[in-house]
C-alpha cells in the first residue's frame, strides 16, 4: 500500500501535489479539532461534577465552544471541497495521460486492447487510482484521530481504556488481514466482469444486422446475462464483506462494552454516581471510535479493491514516460521537411509478427512519384501489413523504407540523423473507415478545425469522391447528421465520404487499403479517374483485390512468397 501511495504521489502534477498537500493538512487538522472539541466537553463535565455548580464563566466558555463547532462545520465543508477537487481533477489529469498513451502507442500495443478495455482504463482505472491516494490520506488522518481518542480514553478510564484500545486495534488487524485477499480478488473480478459486460453491450451495435439476420438475439442476451450476473455477484459479495466488517466492529465492541460494564457494576460501591460520569464519557468516546475504525477499514478495503486498477495504470504510465522521453529526445533532432519528388523505395524488407509468422523476407519494391500503383495478393498475404510498414505504424526487423532520401526505419537522410512526419505528404484511407455521428462537413474536415473549414475545398473533395450529388439530395446538405459511424447513409456513401476526407488534405501520396471495396466497379473506376484528373501530379497506391481496378493502374505488384513481384 505504501508503495502504491508513493508511486501515485510521484506522478502527480505540480498543481495536484499542491492540492494533495492542502488535503493532507486539512485531514490532519480535522481530527485534532475533533479531539479538542470532544476533550473540551469532557473538561466542562468534569468541572461541573467537581464544583457541583455551573458558573457564568463555564457557561460562556461552553457557548464559545458552540461557536467554534459552527466554524468547524465550515472547515469541514472546505475540506470536502478540496477532497473532491483533488479526487476529480486528479482523475481527469491522469485520464488525459492514459489517453495520450492510447493515442501515441505503437500499432502492436494498440491491437492488444479493445475499446472497452481502453474506456475502462481511461475513465474507471484513473479514478480508482486517485481513490487510493485519497483513501490513504484519510486512513492516516483517522489513525491520528484514533490515537487521540485512545489517549483520551486512557486518561478517563485508565486500565479499562488501555485494554479497550488494545482490543479494538487487535480486532481491526484481524478483520482486515482475514478479508484483504478476498477484497483484492473482488476488485480484479469486478473489473474483468465490468469489461466483459460492456463488451456484450457493444455487440448489439457492432454487429446488429448480423445478429438480427442470424436470429441470435437470445444467444447474445444470454451472454450478457451471464457476464452481468457475475459482475453483480462479485459486487454483492464485496459489499457483503464490507458489511460484515462493519457489523463485526460494531457488535463485538459493544459486546465487550457490556462485559466491561458488568465488571464495573459488580464492583460498584457508594461512588457509583461519580463512576457513572466516567462511564458515560467512556461510552461516548467508544461510540466515536467505532465509526473511525470502520472508516480506516473501509479505506484499506478501497485500496485493496482498486489494486488491479493501479497495476494496469502503472504499466501504462511506464509506457507514458517512455513516450515522453522519446518525444523530448526527438525535439533535439533536426526536423526534416519530407518530400516526394522521386518516390518511395523499399529495400531488403524483413518483417514478421513473431518467429513463426514471417510476412516479408528480403522484399523490395519501388513506388515512383506521379504514378498509380496497385498491390494485389490473396487475403491475409500481407497487403495491409505492407501499408502499415510504409506508414511507419509497424517497424520492420530490418530493411530500408525511404521517402526520397529519408529512411523512416533508421530516421536518417543524406545529411544524417533527422525526424520527419509522414502525414505531411501522405493521406490514408483504411479498410474500415470511421465516421462520427456529426455532419458530413465535420466528417470531411475531421482532424482539421471544422470552424475554419474551406467549404469550396470540402465540396471539391466530395465531388472528386463521386458523392456530392448524394449530399445535395440530403435534407441539410453538408450539415446533414449521418448518425454514429454513418448509420444514416449507405455503405458506399460512407466509403466515399471517407475518401473525401483523405482528398481534403493536401498530399503527395494517397494510400488506399481496399478503400473502394464497397463501391460498384463503375463508381470505383469513376472515383479513381476523378482523383487522377484532379490530382494529376500525385501518386496513388492501392491495396486491392479487384483485378479490374488494379489493371487501371500504371504499375501492379503481387505479393507472393514473402516478396513483391512486378506483373505490370
Amino acid at each position: 500500500m505504501i508503495e502504491m501511495f508513493r508511486y501515485l504521489i510521484g506522478i502527480l502534477e505540480k498543481r495536484e501535489r499542491r492540492q494533495c498537500t492542502i488535503l493532507v493538512v486539512l485531514n490532519f487538522l480535522s481530527p485534532i479539532l475533533d479531539i479538542f472539541s470532544f476533550s473540551t466537553i469532557i473538561f466542562i463535565i468534569n468541572i461541573v461534577i467537581r464544583e457541583q455548580h455551573v458558573s457564568e464563566r463555564t457557561v460562556a466558555f461552553t457557548f464559545f465552544m458552540g461557536i467554534v463547532s459552527i466554524m468547524k462545520g465550515f472547515f469541514d465543508l472546505w475540506k470536502s471541497k478540496v477532497h473532491n477537487q483533488f479526487l476529480y481533477d486528479g482523475s481527469q489529469n491522469l485520464s488525459v495521460k492514459l489517453y495520450e498513451v492510447l493515442l501515441k502507442e505503437n500499432l502492436l500495443q494498440h491491437n492488444q486492447k479493445n475499446h472497452v478495455q481502453a474506456i475502462t482504463l481511461v475513465r474507471n482505472d484513473s479514478q480508482n487510482c486517485m481513490i487510493i491516494v485519497a483513501s490513504m490520506i484519510e486512513i492516516l488522518a483517522n489513525l491520528l484521530m484514533m490515537i487521540g481518542y485512545c489517549a483520551v480514553m486512557v486518561y478517563i478510564s485508565r486500565w479499562i481504556g488501555v485494554m479497550s484500545c488494545i482490543a479494538i486495534m487487535i480486532l481491526m488487524f484481524v478483520v482486515f488481514f482475514y478479508h484483504h485477499r478476498q477484497i483484492k480478488l473482488y476488485g480484479e473480478k469486478s473489473r474483468g466482469y465490468s469489461i466483459k459486460t460492456s463488451a456484450q453491450v457493444t455487440i448489439a451495435y457492432g454487429c446488429f444486422k448480423e445478429m438480427k439476420i442470424a436470429d441470435k438475439a437470445e444467444a447474445i442476451l444470454h451472454k450478457y446475462n451471464d457476464a452481468s450476473m457475475q459482475y453483480a455477484q462479485t459486487q454483492k459479495e464485496y459489499q457483503h464483506n464490507r458489511s460484515v466488517i462493519s457489523i463485526i466492529m460494531k457488535n463485538f465492541v459493544m459486546a465487550a462494552v457490556f462485559g466491561v460494564l458488568t465488571c464495573i457494576l459488580l464492583g460498584a460501591d457508594q461512588n457509583i454516581v461519580f463512576m457513572l460520569a466516567s462511564m458515560i464519557m467512556y461510552f461516548v468516546i467508544l461510540a466515536r471510535m467505532i465509526p473511525v475504525a470502520n472508516t480506516i477499514l473501509n479505506g484499506l478495503n478501497n485500496i485493496e479493491f482498486s489494486a488491479k486498477s493501479y497495476e494496469v495504470v502503472k504499466k501504462e504510465l511506464i509506457e507514458y514516460e517512455k513516450i515522453r522521453k522519446t518525444e523530448e529526445q526527438s525535439k533535439k533532432i533536426r526536423r526534416k521537411e519530407l518530400s516526394f519528388r522521386n518516390g518511395l523505395y523499399v529495400k531488403n524488407l524483413n518483417f514478421g509478427y513473431n518467429d513463426q509468422v514471417q510476412i516479408f523476407k528480403d522484399a523490395s519494391i519501388e513506388i515512383p512519384a506521379g504514378c498509380s500503383i496497385a498491390v494485389i495478393g490473396t487475403s491475409g498475404i500481407g497487403k495491409t501489413t505492407f501499408l502499415d510498414l510504409i506508414l511507419g505504424l509497424l517497424a520492420p526487423q530490418s530493411g530500408e523504407i525511404r521517402y526520397d532520401d529519408y529512411d523512416i526505419v533508421a530516421h536518417i537522410d543524406s545529411q544524417g540523423e533527422c525526424r520527419a512526419a509522414i502525414g505531411d505528404i501522405v493521406s490514408y484511407i483504411p479498410q474500415t473507415v470511421y465516421l462520427n455521428g456529426e455532419t458530413i462537413r465535420n466528417n470531411v474536415v475531421f482532424f482539421q478545425d471544422d470552424k475554419i473549414s474551406d467549404e469550396p475545398k470540402v465540396i471539391a473533395s466530395l465531388k472528386c469522391a463521386q458523392v456530392w450529388d448524394d449530399v445535395m439530395r440530403m435534407p441539410e446538405g453538408l450539415d446533414t447528421l449521418i448518425g454514429e459511424n454513418g448509420t444514416e447513409i449507405s455503405g458506399g456513401q460512407r466509403q466515399r465520404i471517407a475518401l473525401a476526407r483523405a482528398l481534403y488534405k493536401d498530399f503527395e501520396l494517397l494510400i488506399m487499403d481496399e478503400a473502394t471495396a464497397a463501391l460498384d466497379m463503375e463508381t470505383e473506376k469513376a472515383v479513381i479517374d476523378s482523383i487522377q484528373q484532379i490530382k494529376k501530379d500525385k501518386t496513388i497506391l492501392l491495396a486491392t483485390h479487384h483485378m479490374n481496378l488494379a489493371y487501371e493502374c500504371d504499375i501492379i505488384y503481387r505479393i507472393e512468397n514473402q516478396k513483391f513481384v512486378k506483373i505490370k
